[in-house]
């Protein structure tokens, strides 16, 4: 759906986006696994045979990112085609997945965040639950407001794109879903139960900081420049 939409919107030639989604996905399961493992070292690294086993669930979004851009990088060496191009027209499709991924979330009751008696706050079954809110029942549906956010991040980018404020080519695309998704993620990591802290530090949080402040020296260097 990504990739349809992404070539429906960048104009470009179905064939190099197709050709290059082995490398993309490839990559980016390949990374989001890694992120995950790195999360969780202590239980894999008792169970290592469970790292291969992917219908376990196990993904971390920021590897993914990064092994999708590797991907593509290797796929754009190997057949010499144009690497901005193509990074530009993975990150329309980006929020794409995202929003219809996340509802894997749901489904599965992975995602979910602190308790809530708020009206749209979804039921995790007991042995769903994290031993410390056990006794709760309904809890913030993070996959919701990550979807949510992820859709009002394509519609951003498609609009930025149909102004002609942003050009498919350049690396500016990727940047606005970096700042964007890196933003909401911040925010987001608030109200996780299970993040992955190093030294109390909330690693997602810096991620995605870093991410921000990226997106800004970006932009600020190619509107100076």
């Amino acid at each position: 759906m990504g990739a349809w939409v992404s070539i429906r919107i960048s104009k470009i030639k179905a064939d190099e986006v197709w050709d290059s989604l082995l490398w993309v996905v490839g990559g980016g399961l390949l990374g989001a696994r890694l992120y995950h493992v790195i999360d969780y070292f202590e239980y894999y690294w008792l169970h290592p045979w469970e790292i291969i086993m992917l219908n376990k669930g196990g993904l971390g979004i920021f590897g993914g990112i990064l092994g999708g851009i590797i991907g593509l990088w290797f796929y754009s060496r190997k057949r010499k085609e144009r690497f901005f191009l193509l990074l530009d027209v993975m990150a329309i499709g980006l929020p794409i997945g995202q929003m219809i991924g996340r509802w894997g979330n749901f489904f599965n009751q992975e995602l979910y965040g602190l308790p809530s008696n708020l009206p749209w706050s979804i039921y995790i079954k007991p042995e769903n639950r994290l031993i410390e809110v056990m006794n709760f029942e309904r809890f913030q549906p993070l996959f919701l407001y990550e979807s949510l956010w992820s859709l009002v991040g394509f519609l951003g980018l498609w609009w930025l794109i149909w102004r002609e404020k942003l050009e498919v080519g350049k690396g500016g695309v990727l940047m606005a879903y970096l700042g964007w998704y890196g933003l909401g993620r911040f925010w987001l990591e608030f109200l996780r139960l299970d993040a992955w802290q190093i030294s109390g530090v909330n690693v997602a949080q810096v991620i995605s900081l870093s991410l921000v402040g990226l997106t800004v020296w970006w932009f600020n260097k190619h509107n100076t420049s």
